[in-house]
């Protein structure tokens, strides 16, 4: 009687065997799949780029050969006889532009000088800006139109206001200047000052004198310590 001899084997060796052979077959698939994966990446990107190149180059000789046919020609290009011609009659056909001063907003305002022994008030236009500014226009014409005499010309540092008070702080030489004039011209010149600010920079009806960027030193020909303002109208 024969018996039956057992493998030392499991039963399942073979299926095990065979198991783990399929395991590198995979892998290497999966790595030979993983690469053109990466290559067709860049090939896409090196498609784009060059598409990208082409159409630019293929524009630029494009536009080029148009503006060489005067398909395209940029205006005021002139490129032969004809075309300046043109460009002359075109510009004396043209409506002449208005003068750039025109166009500035601009501010009348009320000056009061010294002309002879009296003032007199003018009125003149000024470009508008802030009004610090416009009372330096002001207070120089002013200077200007009443022949005040210096040998440096009068210089307003700052304007200050506060309130109903304009502060004008001056250079040294409105001190010599008024000076120069005498007692009565120098008062008729501050009432003139005055009335300046007043009529034209509300609310200010008072004005008072820097020089220097310091208080006035007492003394001179006018009392330029106190505020300087026009009489009330009753």
């Amino acid at each position: 009687m024969s018996m039956v001899r057992r493998s030392p084997y499991p039963d399942d060796y073979e299926e095990m065997v065979e198991r783990r052979q399929r395991r590198p077959r995979r892998a290497s698939q999966e790595q030979r799949r993983g690469t053109p994966l990466l290559l067709k990446c860049f090939s896409w990107l090196g498609v784009i780029l060059l598409c990208f190149v082409l159409g630019y180059l293929g524009t630029n000789i494009l536009m080029d050969n148009l503006n060489k046919r005067l398909l395209l020609k940029p205006e005021n290009r002139v490129e032969n006889q004809e075309d300046l011609k043109a460009m002359e009659e075109a510009e004396r056909a043209r409506p002449a532009s208005p003068a750039s001063g025109e166009n500035v907003q601009q501010v009348a305002l009320t000056l009061y000088y010294v002309k002879g022994d009296t003032v007199v008030e003018e009125k003149r236009n000024f470009v508008a800006r802030t009004r610090e500014d416009n009372i330096a226009d002001a207070l120089n014409a002013v200077f200007s139109l009443s022949g005040v005499p210096s040998e440096d010309p009068i210089r307003l540092l700052h304007v200050f206001r506060n309130a109903e008070t304009a502060f004008l702080d001056l250079s040294s030489t409105f001190v010599t200047a008024l000076s120069s004039l005498g007692q009565r011209k120098s008062l008729l010149l501050l009432t003139g000052i005055v009335r300046t600010m007043q009529d034209n920079f509300s609310p200010i009806t008072q004005v008072r004198f820097l020089i220097d960027s310091k208080p006035p030193m007492s003394g001179g020909v006018v009392d330029l310590t106190v505020p300087w303002k026009m009489p009330s109208r009753s």
